[in-house]
């Protein structure tokens, strides 16, 4: 339509369906990576979730065994930026609301019973962080009495004005020595050290995946995020010039300990490795329930990542015990009453689901 005129793009309209061909390919090679939210929805205006945030917090949603309750996590968005004083959404604040508005909904909880509630309620970390003025002080100021309830009670000392400007200087000498001392030197470099300098956990988690699994960047996309079958064969490049075909052969039925050997050839050699079925393992070990106030539950399933008591240690009501990780979202679980520790019911690297016992107080 614009050409022959001055606003003539130039582009030959015969080269076009060429790209579109490409990149009709290459969302193929993503699919793994694809939410199921394939059109737009009307219903933003409501919730107002950004755009980004919102197939991400519908992929969490599943993970948290919450798709059921998608609809209601949409509602709760909304509600849940009310709570928070109707902040700007943009990366981290909304992880905040969205991390929030699931803790919401796997609780069962409306506004105002967040806002009575708040010096017991084991809030998900990066709530906790945004009270604090981590990320910064919102425009219109943090909520009250929402933020003094849940810093009091926790005795959290809030950050007066811009975070980074009390930061204190990141030694990145000190922290390249932590990491070679535990990791070995040969596997931190330069990137490293500042990837745990950024994102510690994050960085920390990977490299405990990495000293179990070995280097697993060379493995195909779609072969890492969907495992090989049974008579599947895939071939790719290990090294320049080293190509090499794998086959898989067998996996045996599992153990009552969890266990599978697992046949497979490597360029027509034949290799046999042992390994545990954690799903197994943890459909044999079912976890008791929280009952009573002196027993303390996880709020929602997820994993153990700390354990900041043992048996016999003396808590307060409010103490952090433990915390908990479900898909980027860190929970400290608090003391729901005080006295001494009866029993730790699980350790870290735990599956756990919503109400599993995990600390019982007497």
């Amino acid at each position: 339509m614009l050409a022959g005129t001055d606003a003539d793009t130039g582009i030959d309209k015969s080269l076009v369906g060429g790209l579109n061909t490409y990149w009709e390919n290459v969302r193929n090679v993503y699919l793994p990576f694809e939410s199921g939210q394939l059109s737009g929805s009307s219903d933003v205006y409501e919730h107002e979730i950004p755009g980004g945030q919102y197939t991400n917090l519908l992929f969490q949603s599943r993970q948290l065994g919450l798709t059921d309750k998608w609809p209601e996590i949409k509602r709760k968005y909304a509600e849940a930026n009310m709570v928070l004083g109707d902040i700007p959404k943009v990366t981290p604040s909304s992880k905040v609301v969205g991390d929030l508005a699931q803790f919401m909904v796997a609780q069962n909880l409306n506004q105002q019973q967040v806002e009575d509630q708040a010096e017991s309620l084991a809030f998900p970390e990066s709530v906790v962080q945004f009270l604090r003025g981590e990320i910064g002080i919102p425009p219109g100021g943090f909520p009250e009495p929402l933020r003094s309830k849940v810093l009091e009670s926790r005795g959290i000392e809030a950050v007066d004005g811009r975070p980074g400007a009390t930061l204190p200087d990141y030694n990145f000498e000190e922290a390249e020595k932590l990491l070679k001392e535990k990791f070995g030197a040969k596997f931190i470099d330069d990137k490293d050290v500042l990837s745990h300098a950024l994102y510690p956990n994050v960085f920390t988690e990977w490299k405990e995946f990495e000293s179990i699994y070995g280097e697993v960047s060379k493995l195909p996309t779609d072969l890492f995020l969907s495992p090989m079958k049974e008579n599947d064969e895939v071939e790719f490049e290990l090294n320049p010039g080293t190509r090499v075909i794998i086959k898989l052969i067998s996996i045996t039925p599992p153990r009552d300990d969890g266990q599978r050997t697992v046949t497979f050839e490597i360029n027509g050699e034949r290799w046999l490795m042992p390994v545990t079925d954690i799903s197994v393992a943890l459909d044999a070990n079912v976890r008791r329930k929280a009952s009573g106030p002196n027993e303390v539950g996880s709020p929602m399933p997820g994993v153990i990542v700390n354990l900041k008591v043992k048996e016999g240690d003396t808590v307060t009501e409010g103490e952090p015990l433990a915390t908990l990780s479900a898909m980027k979202m860190e929970t400290v679980i608090p003391a729901s009453a005080s006295g001494v520790v009866k029993h730790v019911a699980v350790n870290i690297g735990d599956k756990v689901d919503g109400d599993d016992l995990l600390v019982e107080i007497e």
